[in-house]
């Protein structure tokens, strides 16, 4: 009972079906050949308990595509069978018949078509699908599903996966509308107007202090990586004291930042040339991060467009009456938003990174 197995020719594949019965007589000892009518319109219920898995939209689907006419079925016993590993369709990992499973494959090329040929690869898939072939209702058949070990981690890693899509949307609409009631607070509350000393340049530079020490802290205690993290923590820590130079000035009385960003930039540059063999796996690790876009999007925003439309000649050209005004308002609007888009990124990879232990010196 062990050995058998059974294949299904659905609708679709019927046109097939003498030479695939001689094949599977020529490798395999058949029991039974009979074939099955369903009601159409109980087809996609019947799918659903023949597969053990009730996902409705899915079965209308393959009920489209298989045919709801009669199709075949032939019970087979393999004397022989030999067992391996595999992962089925959802993510399960099975001890299948690698005999049953590679002459699947082979019907499918032949009838150029993945989802009009069945097989069991299982003695418990096998079981279960003729229990619900040979039920004697013509109503839906009763949902008996099929139950994995493994199946509580294929549903916790389904949802990480849509609820990993879902913030990858909600989040850049989330950083436009903070950025936007930053401005508004700016400019209607506070009245400062995007100036040096404004709600918006405050964000900015806080954002970017943070991000600059996440990335320090994930220089100083990883070991790989090191000196790619070095670089983003000086790319960072730079544009902080670019937004704070005001404050700097204005503190010591002179334009002392400058030599701020000329020391934090060599000691960081010295760090990665310290590293430099750790630049490029730590830089390739980033760039595989599911959200390093919305980084790169934030570096183009901050450096590039922000740069092009703060330009006052662009407004007057527009005809814009305080042009100057307008453009410095157009500038610390778009580096605020930049700044959310890469602090998005870069905190959840810095906390991310430092969880994992074997990355600590």
């Amino acid at each position: 009972m062990g050995n058998r197995f059974l294949f299904v020719l659905w609708a679709e594949a019927r046109a097939f079906e003498d030479k695939i019965s001689a094949e599977i007589s020529a490798r395999f000892k058949v029991l039974r050949s009979f074939e099955v009518t369903w009601p159409k319109r109980h087809f996609a219920a019947n799918l659903a308990a023949f597969y053990g898995w009730r996902s409705w939209h899915v079965w209308r689907n393959k009920a489209r595509k298989c045919g709801t006419g009669p199709f075949r079925v032939i019970v087979v016993e393999d004397p022989s069978p030999v067992w391996k590993r595999e992962r089925d369709t959802y993510g399960h990992e099975l001890v299948v018949d690698a005999n049953v499973y590679a002459l699947k494959k082979s019907f499918r090329a032949l009838t150029g078509r993945s989802n009009v040929v069945h097989s069991s690869v299982t003695p418990e898939e096998t079981e279960h699908q003729l229990a619900a072939l040979d039920s004697p209702s013509v109503d839906p058949i009763p949902f008996r599903p099929m139950q994995y070990d493994d199946d509580s981690r294929v549903r916790a890693a389904r949802r990480c996966v849509w609820l990993g899509l879902a913030l990858d949307i909600l989040i850049p609409l989330l950083a436009a509308v903070m950025s936007g009631a930053a401005v508004w607070a700016d400019i209607f509350v506070f009245g400062t107007k995007c100036a040096e000393n404004g709600l918006v340049e405050c964000a900015g530079l806080v954002l970017a202090v943070v991000c600059g020490a996440l990335m320090t802290v994930c220089a100083i205690r990883l070991k790989t990586g090191r000196g790619a993290h070095a670089l983003f923590a000086a790319f960072f820590l730079d544009m902080a004291i670019r937004e704070a130079d005001f404050m700097l000035d204005r503190a010591f009385g002179a334009c002392i930042w400058p030599w701020a960003l000329t020391g934090v930039t060599v000691t960081f540059v010295a760090v990665t040339v310290r590293y430099a063999k750790t630049v490029y796996p730590g830089l390739r690790a980033m760039r595989r991060s599911r959200r390093f876009p919305l980084f790169s999007c934030g570096v183009a925003l901050m450096l590039f467009v922000s740069q092009s439309l703060g330009r006052a000649a662009v407004w007057q050209t527009l005809g814009v009456t305080d042009a100057v005004g307008f453009g410095r308002f157009i500038e610390e609007s778009v580096e605020l938003f930049g700044y959310v888009l890469m602090f998005v990124w870069a905190a959840p990879h810095a906390f991310r990174t430092l969880r994992r232990r074997n990355y600590l010196v």
